[in-house]
C-alpha cells in the first residue's frame, strides 16, 4: 500500500508544534572507495605549479614523477627509470653479473616497476612471488636465496628516487607559494 505524502497524517511534535515524520530517513553505509596512498593527487598535473614542478626536475626524476604519478607515461619515461635503476643497481655491486643472471635482472626491472607502481598506486601489490618466480623461470628456494634480495633493492631505489622527486617538487610549490603570497602582501 502506497501511501501519499501530502494527505497522510503527520503527527506534531509537542515542544515545537510542527508536524514531522515518524519515519526518519536514515543514511545507509555502503561500501567506501579505496583510499589511494598516492602522495600526488591525481589533479596534480592539471596545476601549473605542479606541472612546471616536474618539467624542471632532471629527466631520471621527471621520467619518474610522470611513470608513477601521470596518465601520460611514455615508453621513454618508462626506458628512464628501468636504465637509472639498473645503473644505480650496478653501482652498489662490487663484482659483475654471468650473462644469464644479467639477463634476469634485466627482466625482475620492469617487474619491480610495475609492482612499485601498483603499491605506490592501489597500495597492493601487483605481482605475487609466485608470479614472478614463473615469470622469471626460477625456483621458489633460488628466489629467496638469490633473487629475493634485488627484488627488495629495487623497490629501495624506485622509493629512494621517489622520495627525491617529492621534495623536489614539494620546494619548487612552495617555494611558488611564498613567492606568489609576498607579492600579492607587496601590492
Amino acid at each position: 500500500m502506497v501511501t501519499n505524502y501530502a494527505t497522510r497524517v503527520r503527527p506534531v511534535d509537542e515542544v515545537t508544534g510542527q508536524r514531522f515524520d515518524p519515519e526518519p530517513v536514515r543514511g545507509r553505509t555502503g561500501r567506501g572507495f579505496k583510499v589511494s596512498s598516492c602522495p600526488l593527487p591525481p589533479n596534480a598535473f592539471s596545476l601549473l605549479k605542479t606541472s612546471r614542478a616536474v618539467n624542471m626536475l632532471p629527466e631520471h626524476l621527471n621520467s619518474l614523477a610522470l611513470y608513477a604519478y601521470s596518465e601520460r607515461c611514455e615508453w621513454r619515461h618508462v626506458e628512464v627509470v628501468a636504465a637509472v635503476i639498473w645503473q644505480r643497481l650496478l653501482a652498489d655491486l662490487d663484482k659483475p653479473f654471468r650473462a644469464k643472471k644479467e639477463k634476469t635482472l634485466k627482466g625482475m626491472v620492469f617487474l619491480a616497476m610495475q609492482n612499485w607502481r601498483h603499491l605506490l598506486t592501489a597500495d597492493a601489490d601487483l605481482h605475487t612471488p609466485q608470479r614472478i618466480r614463473e615469470l622469471l623461470g626460477i625456483n621458489e628456494n633460488q628466489w629467496r636465496r638469490d633473487w629475493l634480495p634485488f627484488w627488495r633493492t629495487y623497490h629501495e631505489l624506485l622509493s629512494e628516487t621517489d622520495n627525491q622527486v617529492l621534495i623536489n617538487v614539494y620546494r619548487a610549490t612552495s617555494r611558488q607559494a611564498k613567492a606568489d603570497k609576498e607579492s600579492t602582501a607587496a601590492a
